[in-house]
């Protein structure tokens, strides 16, 4: 017990109803560290193997892409099919994404996915996507070089790679952190 001067009494610190004061914000504090308030959604298995298999897909097609380079099988019209596919299943995964809470984040690299894969869905000179590249007047007949490939490959792979790093991340329960 520390005795303070107060003019003219002693008084006690601390007094019994400052204990009970700190004893019920301690309880408070506890309680909201333990409410389980999720900042980022949990870990969710469909997104990460929709995400793996748009990496594999992505690999595979610039892989034949490259292989064929120069020639009429790398034409843009003979791959629109794997575009429209390829929209496909990117509409799915930023549906399944986007309805999932708290999963703005994953929301936001799912949307830049699409845009390394297929820009905005026309073709256009000024974009960047794999689709964008392979449209080109210059690359419509026989595909974009073996070069612009790996640049665009590299690029996808790090898009994708960041996406489904964060969802490893979850899984790991390292996200909360971040």
């Amino acid at each position: 017990m520390i005795a303070m001067p107060i003019i003219g009494r002693r008084a006690e610190w601390p007094r019994p109803h400052h204990r009970l004061l700190v004893l019920w914000l301690c309880a408070a504090l506890l309680a909201a560290a333990c409410s389980g308030i999720e900042l980022v959604s949990r870990y969710d298995e469909a997104t990460d193997s929709a995400l793996t298999a748009l990496q594999q897909k992505s690999d595979d097609f610039i892989e034949s892409l490259e292989a064929s380079a120069g020639t009429s099988d790398a034409s843009f019209t003979k791959h629109e099919a794997f575009y429209d596919e390829l929209d496909r299943d990117v509409r799915r995964l930023e549906f399944r994404v986007s309805s999932i809470p708290n999963n703005a984040h994953t929301t936001r690299l799912v949307a830049a996915v699409r845009q390394v894969l297929l820009g905005s869905g026309e073709c256009s000179a000024e974009g960047t996507s794999l689709r964008d590249l392979h449209c080109l007047p210059a690359n419509q007949a026989t595909g974009p070089s073996p070069t612009a490939l790996k640049s665009n490959r590299r690029n996808i792979n790090q898009t994708i790679g960041a996406a489904l790093n964060l969802e490893l991340m979850k899984k790991q329960g390292l996200a909360d952190s971040e």
